[in-house]
């Protein structure tokens, strides 16, 4: 095969790497742009090349579901559960139906005050120990700790 063709499938396959966030199809990508490189230089080793690009992507399936990368589902898009269990005290009464306000004991997202609701929509008084149960975006959803 012409060496420019494995290329050109080498950068389809990066290029649909950076818009799907497979992890795979870059090892794809990779082996094919290593099948263009032995394809360049040794142009009559069409089984060589064939290896190559399998190579890439036995080691992109091994490696990354080996170590189970990409396999974690995220619970929201663009919201990290790295908050979660932070504690604080409710400073404004949180209603049934209505956002009250807690300060944290270490800042998320760089402040320690928040707006939040209740989790299960009971009222949490004022001065009521809390931990985080989920983020959303300018509010926080806590229960009593």
């Amino acid at each position: 095969m012409v060496w420019y063709i494995w290329a050109i499938l080498g950068v389809v396959a990066i290029v649909f790497e950076v818009a799907s966030f497979t992890f795979f199809a870059g090892f794809v990508g990779l082996g094919f742009l290593g099948s263009a490189l032995v394809s360049y230089f040794l142009p009559d080793s069409f089984t060589f090349q064939i290896l190559i690009a399998l190579a890439g992507m036995f080691v992109g399936a091994f490696v990354f579901k080996r170590r189970k990368v990409g396999d974690t589902p995220s619970s929201k898009i663009g919201q990290s559960d790295e908050f979660l269990k932070v504690k604080g005290k409710v400073t404004h009464d949180i209603g049934s139906e209505e956002k009250g306000q807690v300060k944290l004991v270490s800042p998320v997202l760089g402040t320690t005050q928040w707006d939040a609701i209740s989790s299960d929509d009971h009222p949490i008084a004022s001065g009521t120990h809390i931990e985080i149960v989920a983020l959303h975006g300018t509010y926080l959803v806590v229960k009593p700790s």
